[in-house]
């Protein structure tokens, strides 16, 4: 029968295995990375061990499929990391004739990039990660190309779109000024107890599609946290059960080795025979195996420990660090865009009191289009661009100019 120890490491693994629901829906694409942690029910210590031949990194090729130790060539593209860990447990079972089946946790590592060309600021490559979107996409190329804006007293067209720049660069504004809000208060959130944080209120959390990204994000980090405390106390757990067995397998071995040397000494007098020393010989022998097996055990529980414990700290330090690089670079896209906004009002200005403006002019309105070029040879297609993308997309970003009467 199950002890309780190995219902908690068996329900555990599974956990780890799962993760939330908005990461299962990302569906694996060729040539994925993956990481994959194997665990093997390990009889002589009587609790779950890494499967070092198995666990490791492994990618999937172009065609979809993942080559896997003692399983072969599986069809992997189009599962979930939990459908393809699963899926790796039967087959390893099934593989091995194991007692008690194996557990397996993936993880995805990384992914194709997607390429960003057109009238952006930095085309290139750029990481991948599951939900981006092609608004995000050009975020990250630096947003569209914004030609200078100049004005000449003949330039008519350049007052014609002065109204059109000045609302696309306050809307930007508006929309950093969004995510610093979202920013600060994750780092307010972050915040260690104890440390005073000053006079002034923490930051309310914004409203909109940067407070959906606030609670995720939030959830994700307190979810994480929450595995890696279980997997502490399971390893804490595995730790005590290690060192009872332990103890008791020395009380053997001193007993064992009280009774041969018995037998030695009625050997030595011919009131006993050899083959009795020779078994005791080869318990005694057996017994040392064990325990050493045990004492490898437990030294390899207090290491994952120790790294589990280590993850916990670095946890919120991580966080607080990314939550700040973002920042300053929220702060200073949000100072180069009030400086050409100032720039532009400036410009305004000086239009209208020369009298070149009026309740007339026409204005124009930037609109950005989005051309994906989806890997596998599909036909670009316009999308939205709060539409998803894919590993390996190649994003085009159109900018046009439409004038329309005021």
């Amino acid at each position: 029968m199950r002890s309780f120890f190995q219902v908690i490491l068996a329900t555990l693994l599974f956990v780890l295995a799962a993760v939330p629901a908005l990461a299962e829906s990302y569906r694996l694409l060729p040539q994925d990375r993956l990481s994959v942690r194997a665990m093997r029910w390990d009889p002589l210590s009587a609790s779950y061990m890494i499967w070092d031949g198995v666990s490791g990194e492994f990618a999937l090729a172009g065609d979809g499929t993942l080559m896997f130790p003692l399983v072969g060539q599986v069809e992997a593209a189009g599962l979930t990391t939990l459908e393809l860990s699963q899926m790796l447990e039967l087959e390893l079972s099934s593989q091995t004739g194991m007692a008690e089946p194996p557990k397996v946790a993936l993880e995805v590592i990384s992914h194709l990039p997607v390429f960003v060309l057109g009238d952006v600021n930095s085309p290139g490559a750029y990481a991948y990660h599951p939900g981006m979107t092609a608004q995000q996409v050009l975020a990250l190329a630096g947003g569209p190309i914004r030609p200078p804006i100049q004005f000449g007293a003949n330039n008519d067209f350049q007052i014609m779109r002065m109204g059109g720049e000045m609302r696309l660069l306050s809307t930007q504004i508006d929309e950093l000024e969004d995510e610093r809000q979202r920013l600060k208060a994750d780092l307010a959130s972050l915040q260690e107890e104890g440390i005073e944080t000053g006079t002034d209120a923490a930051p309310d959390a914004p409203g909109g599609l940067e407070g959906e990204i606030l609670e995720a994000t939030m959830n994700a980090r307190e979810g994480l946290g929450e595995r890696i405390r279980d997997l502490q106390e399971m390893l804490k757990e595995q730790i005590s059960s290690l060192t009872i067995q332990l103890e008791l397998r020395k009380t053997q071995i001193e007993n064992v080795s009280r009774e041969l040397e018995n037998l030695n000494q009625l050997k030595e007098k011919g009131l006993t025979v050899s083959n009795r020393v020779t078994t005791m010989t080869n318990l005694l022998n057996d017994l040392e195996s064990k325990r050493l097996d045990q004492e490898v055990a437990l030294m390899l529980a207090r290491q994952e420990l120790n790294r589990a414990e280590r993850d916990e700290l670095e946890l919120d330090d991580k966080a607080r660090s990314d939550a700040l690089v973002q920042l300053n670079a929220v702060e200073r896209e949000l100072a180069a865009l009030r400086t050409r906004l100032d720039t532009a009002a400036s410009l305004h200005g000086e239009l209208a009191a020369a009298g070149l403006l009026s309740e007339d002019d026409i204005a124009s309105e930037v609109v950005i289009e989005y051309i994906v070029t989806r890997a596998g040879g599909t036909a670009p297609r316009k999308i939205d661009g709060t539409e998803a993308v894919q590993p390996g997309d190649t994003i085009e970003v159109v900018r046009r100019t439409i004038v329309t009467s005021n």
